[in-house]
């Protein structure tokens, strides 16, 4: 008969019951994280679906100018709002055994930068209101950043609710968040508020969020170490740059093809991508959120944090791959369903950018390993290599073929750069060339087959609209499957069972 648990542990040395401490607490991370992305991917498809409802009642309110000023406007507040975070939550996140100490400090620095954020665009919004040539923009630049200083204050108490892993919390509230926000979005716009529907919500979301999670996360706050405040802007240096420049580049399509284009056409532009990138944002930022604590929580053992995350990104890129091919063949008769011949300039663009976006995915990992390990001068460095040739080919394209050329030169940006720093990334850990080449082939190959070939199927039956994006999403979804069953068996079974572990832990 074994002897009793207890027992057992008495009489194990130092060294096997440290390993048995280990392993408990492994098993327990990896239960907590499972969790964690099961909520997360409830999140994903409650607020996929509130989001598309939303944009398509949206567009077919409001005129593609209304969407082309909330670009513009976009393109004035996302560098300055940056400020409001400075990257406070990445330190928070990699101090989380100390974050209590860091409290104050963090807070202060983070409402501080806030408000000055908030100065800042107000200041701006004449000169944006001339450079535009929208004068709508002097009435909503200063609404916008209303919400500016509320948002600070939400940042020491989120980074702490991701500290400890509190998924479930944060995926409810974004979701019930996003359901009032959009409603209340849409009844504004069936009032007549045209453009202005967007943001006034904005504020009042933003003190909502401010207030309720001070309430649920309780930080305390400590005496004021001014060390800690110069120790938060070194490290957060690093992050902030390399956040201004990657709202550069996300900011900086809509900036150019404004100079270039119409006001129609930015705004048929804009609505593509907010459509295209959705996929992109919710399951490439679910899974970066999970990761990022959890990563964190393991930058004394590398190897497996490497392993962790190359598995991340294979589950990533097995999802966002078919999900994305398949948004650009079923573009054209969900478009004209829904909306006739009113957004035809946004379909196209929508086509070739869900293709680029959905290798922009897998990259959110390889940048959530790197903040995990501390290394934001890494991030910084590799941010200054490649925003100046995002601008470059996005000026190119726009000057060729306007928003066309702009939305195949954000594909083809990504389409390299993703890749480029998906194995740049892995490499310093110890990664060949190979392991990083199979997160993308086989997802890639198999979407453009799969998909491709169902959707050369729909074209040569000519059953109309729905039938043609059933054929697409039923029959291609299914050799999708197919084919990464039987010849890719190992990934196959790597996403199910994690999907299944998913599940199990709901």
């Amino acid at each position: 008969m074994p002897e009793p648990r207890e027992s057992t542990d008495k009489a194990m040395s130092p060294h096997a019951a440290s390993s048995v401490v280990q392993a408990r607490a492994s098993k327990g991370l990896t239960r907590t994280l499972l969790t964690g992305a099961g909520w997360l991917l409830a999140q994903f498809v409650s607020t996929r679906a509130i989001s598309f409802v939303s944009q398509i009642v949206l567009a077919r309110i409001l005129a593609p100018t209304d969407f082309a000023i909330l670009a513009l406007a976009i393109t004035v507040t996302a560098i300055l709002e940056t400020l409001v975070n400075f990257g406070v939550d990445d330190v928070l996140l990699q101090r989380q055994r100390a974050m209590r100490f860091w409290t104050t400090s963090a807070f202060l620095t983070s409402v501080g930068l806030g408000l000055i954020a908030m100065l800042l665009v107000v200041a701006v919004s004449p000169l944006a209101m001339h450079l535009y040539d929208a004068p709508m923009l002097s009435t909503i630049l200063p609404i916008m950043a209303a919400g500016m200083p509320f948002s600070a204050t939400a940042v020491v108490p989120a980074a702490k609710l991701r500290a400890e892993l509190n998924f479930r919390f944060l995926a409810t509230y974004n979701t019930i968040e996003l359901a009032i926000g959009q409603a209340a979005v849409i009844v504004l716009a069936l009032s007549g508020f045209g453009v202005l529907s967007f943001v006034l919500p904005s504020p009042i979301l933003a003190a909502s969020r401010a207030i309720i999670f001070w309430i649920r996360a309780r930080p305390r706050f400590g005496p004021l170490r001014h060390k800690q405040l110069r120790m938060i802007g070194k490290a957060g240096s690093n992050v902030f740059g390399t956040r201004v420049l990657t709202t550069m580049v996300g900011q900086g399509d809509y900036f150019v093809l404004a100079l270039f284009a119409s006001k129609s056409e930015v705004g048929a532009y804009f609505f593509a991508f907010r459509l295209a990138i959705q996929p992109v944002q919710m399951l490439a930022g679910s899974f970066s959120n999970v990761l990022f604590p959890a990563l964190a929580q393991l930058r004394n053992d590398r190897v497996r944090q490497r392993a962790a995350a190359l598995s991340a990104c294979h589950v990533l890129a097995f999802a966002v791959m078919p999900y994305c091919v398949m948004q650009a063949a079923v573009a054209r008769p969900i478009f004209n369903i829904l909306f006739g011949s009113k957004w035809d300039a946004a379909i196209l663009p929508m086509q070739i950018l869900s293709i680029g976006l959905a290798f922009d995915a897998v990259s959110w990992i390889a940048g959530a390993l790197l903040s995990a390990r501390g290394e934001f001068r890494r991030l910084f460095i590799y941010a200054c290599l490649f925003t100046p040739s995002f601008f470059l080919v996005v000026t190119i394209g726009a000057y060729v073929a306007s928003s066309t050329g702009v939305a195949i030169a954000v594909s083809v940006f990504y389409i390299v750069l993703a890749p480029t720093f998906s194995y740049a990334v892995f490499r310093s850990m110890g990664s060949s060339f190979r392991d990083v080449l199979g997160i993308y082939a086989a997802p890639t190959a198999f979407a453009a087959i799969s998909i491709g070939t169902a959707a050369a199927l729909a074209s040569w039956i000519p059953l109309g609209p729905l039938a043609e994006i059933g054929i697409i999403s039923a029959f291609g979804g299914g050799l999708y499957l197919a084919l990464t069953r039987l010849l890719a068996p190992a990934t196959f079974e790597l996403v199910t069972t994690r999907l299944r572990d998913v599940l199990r832990s709901k």
